[in-house]
């Protein structure tokens, strides 16, 4: 058991913008390709004569989700893109190999998608969910992550720690 959410993930999508849409799980992602980068907020800086800040703020963080998954024979990709461009709003969630520490969970993404080759690897597409604001807590959400139902009708959820 570990006590960090590092190894195989599990990756899971839904599409918003399709009613009857269900949970699925994407394909076993490229090895340490799997990872959630922050965009520090812009900075805000109040000075006074003399050079020194009387106060600082910054804006809220962005954030990007990216995996990449393998092009192989008889593989299903997640999406359906046209040169990069993905159609819809998709939530994500990411589960660590313990199923018990905790992973993420993004609400509301937009994705995009951009295709890669080389000899050593092939072809690969790396899908990147770019978080969008949610209608009520933070873009990226900690917790675990229960996955139930069969993979035809599979519920995820995140559960605070």
């Amino acid at each position: 058991m570990a006590v960090i959410g590092w190894g195989k993930p599990r990756i899971f999508i839904k599409d918003l913008d399709t009613p009857s849409s269900k949970w699925k799980e994407v394909p076993v992602p490229v090895e340490n390709s799997t990872q959630l980068t922050a965009t520090k907020g812009d900075k805000q800086e109040a000075k006074v004569e003399g050079g020194e800040n009387e106060d600082v703020r910054y804006t809220k963080n962005t954030y990007a989700l990216s995996y990449q998954i393998r092009v192989a024979k008889g593989k299903t990709m997640p999406f359906k893109q046209n040169d990069g461009i993905i159609a819809n709003n998709y939530a994500v969630a990411v589960q660590p190999e313990d199923e018990t520490v905790p992973g993420i969970m993004i609400d509301k993404s937009t994705v995009s998608a951009e295709d890669s080759f080389t000899s050593q690897d092939g072809g690969m597409i790396t899908y990147t969910h770019d978080a969008l604001k949610p209608e009520s807590g933070n873009q990226v959400k900690w917790g675990v992550i229960k996955v139930t139902g069969e993979p035809e009708n599979l519920v995820v959820t995140v559960e605070d720690e």
